[in-house]
């Protein structure tokens, strides 16, 4: 009989331990903190001022980062055939979209003024290891829109999906 108990005990202390091992307790994630809005660039926006670039929060663009952009620009409107530029830089890459001639564009092909383009622009910014340069001007207006919202103060993490439909465009464009 005292066996028979011992068994039993042991069965059922075996069945809690491995009840309480192998079911924990369904977690829920905690809630996400969201920010506390930045009325200081509401503000600015209201009063059609530039934000003061110490204002800025962290995933903001410096100053730095939107001159660069006005100084890739202008290297790649200087490119024989190229009406206009707009860029938009993103750390050490820097995705160009270009408007061209048409009389330049004949001569010379879309292709190889966009070479020369992303040529010119990593050899003359050292800091711009790649440069993505397209003439769709789809993708013109993307980035025309995306580089307009940077300037009016937006945060560049706003654009992130934007960006990289506009790069995976722009390197699907260059494979073909």
């Amino acid at each position: 009989m005292k066996n028979k108990k011992f068994i039993v005990f042991f069965f059922l202390f075996l069945t809690a331990a491995l009840y309480l091992a192998g079911c924990s307790y369904f977690r829920r994630p905690e809630a996400e903190r969201q920010p506390v809005p930045d009325t200081r660039m509401e503000q600015n926006r209201a009063e059609n001022k530039r934000p003061d670039p110490e204002e800025q929060p962290d995933e903001q663009p410096r100053m730095e980062a939107t001159e660069m952009a006005e100084r890739i620009a202008d290297i790649a409107a200087k490119v024989d055939g190229v009406d206009r530029s707009v860029v938009v830089v993103i750390s050490n890459m820097a995705l160009v979209g270009i408007t061209l001639e048409r009389e330049e564009t004949a001569a010379k092909g879309e292709k190889e003024i966009k070479e020369e383009v992303a040529r010119q622009i990593e050899d003359r910014e050292p800091s711009i290891v790649n440069a993505y340069v397209s003439a769709n001007p789809d993708i013109v207006k993307q980035l025309r829109d995306i580089s307009q919202g940077i300037q009016e103060g937006e945060p560049i993490s706003a654009f992130f999906d934007q960006i990289t439909d506009v790069l995976n465009r722009i390197k699907s464009e260059s494979d073909e």
